[in-house]
C-alpha cells in the first residue's frame, strides 16, 4: 500500500491499496511506476509507502474499527495503526457458520469412502471393519464439534474452542530397553511427573544412532508416529492411536521392550480441540 501525500507533505490526499494510473500536479503516471520506480522517485512526486504497526483481530470474531494513518516524522512513509474492536460478532452467526464448515468437513471427509456403500448396496460387498470404524468416527467428531461450537456461552467461549492448547510438557525422554519403563502386563510407558493428560497427541521417535538407523523401537509402536495419551496417571500413561472424541480409541498392546535405545521420547504435538481434530482414511488407524 502506498499514500500520496500534498505538497508540503503534511496532508494525506489518498491512500493506494494497487498500482493504478495517477494524475499528479497535472502529469498522468502509469501505473507501471509502483513496479519500476524506486521508493526514492516515487517520494519524488509525493507517494510513500505505508507501514502497518498492531495486530488485525480475527475478523471471524471480530469487527474492527477506527483505523488510523499518520505520516511519519521524516515524511518517508506513513504508519497505519490497525483498528480496534468495534463489536463481537453476532454469537448466533459465527456458531451457524462453523457448524456448517464442520458439516463440510464430515461430507467431504465421507465422499471418498461412499463407493463401499454403495458397492455394498449394490452388490453384496462387505465393507472392510477400518472404513466402517473410520466413517463412524466422521460423523462422532461432527456431532462432538457440533454440540461443543453450539455449547459456547459467547464469543470468547468459541474462541476457546477453536483453539488448541500446548500441553504441560514439551518432550520426555524414557530408556525404551528398561522393563520398569516399558510394562507390557499393563501396555504403560512410566516417567515420573510426565505432566502429559489424556488425548494429548504425542509422537514417539525411537532415537538415532550414530550410523542414522533408528534403534529398534519399544515393540507395539511405529516409528515417528503419533499417537493420543491414554489413561494418564502422574507417572505414566498408555497410548492410543485415535483419541477419545473419534469413539474407538483402544489402547496400544506393548510387547517388548526395545533392543536398544536410552532416549526414546515423546514430544507434545498439543492438545487438538475437537473441531479442529478430523480422522483420515490413511490414518494408521483406518488405513487397509
Amino acid at each position: 500500500m502506498w499514500a500520496l501525500l500534498n505538497s508540503d507533505e503534511d496532508t494525506i490526499v489518498q491512500t493506494i491499496t494497487n498500482p493504478k494510473p495517477m494524475t499528479i500536479g497535472g502529469i498522468q503516471y502509469s501505473r507501471d511506476i509502483f513496479k519500476l520506480w524506486t521508493v526514492s522517485e516515487l517520494k519524488s512526486i509525493g507517494i510513500v509507502p505505508i507501514t502497518t504497526t498492531g495486530s488485525h483481530l480475527n475478523t471471524d470474531y471480530y469487527t474492527e474499527e477506527n483505523e488510523a494513518y499518520a505520516i511519519a516524522n521524516d515524511k518517508a512513509s506513513v504508519v497505519k495503526t490497525i483498528g480496534t474492536k468495534a463489536a463481537d460478532k453476532t454469537l448466533a452467526t459465527v456458531k451457524s457458520q462453523q457448524v456448517t464448515n464442520a458439516k463440510r468437513m464430515c461430507n467431504s471427509l465421507l465422499k471418498n469412502t461412499d463407493w463401499y456403500v454403495t458397492r455394498k448396496y449394490e452388490r453384496s460387498v462387505d465393507i472392510p471393519d477400518k472404513i466402517i470404524a473410520f466413517r463412524a468416527a466422521v460423523v462422532a467428531v461432527y456431532t462432538a464439534a457440533k454440540s461443543t461450537i453450539n455449547g459456547a456461552a459467547n464469543i470468547g467461549a468459541l474462541v476457546t474452542v477453536n483453539t488448541n492448547g500446548t500441553g504441560a510438557t514439551a518432550s520426555i525422554s524414557v530408556n525404551g530397553t528398561a522393563s520398569g519403563v516399558v510394562n507390557t502386563s499393563d501396555n504403560t510407558i512410566s516417567k515420573n511427573s510426565h505432566g502429559f493428560v489424556d488425548d494429548e497427541l504425542v509422537l514417539y521417535d525411537s532415537g538415532i544412532k550414530d550410523n542414522k538407523d533408528a534403534h529398534a523401537v519399544i515393540e507395539g509402536l511405529v516409528n515417528s508416529q503419533n499417537y493420543y495419551i491414554h489413561s494418564a496417571g502422574t507417572n505414566d500413561f498408555k497410548l492410543s492411536l485415535t483419541p477419545s472424541t473419534f469413539g474407538d480409541e483402544a489402547i496400544i498392546s506393548l510387547t517388548g521392550v526395545a533392543d536398544s535405545g536410552a532416549a526414546h521420547t515423546f514430544t507434545s504435538m498439543g492438545i487438538i480441540k475437537t473441531v479442529n481434530d478430523w480422522p483420515n482414511e490413511l490414518d494408521l488407524a483406518y488405513k487397509i
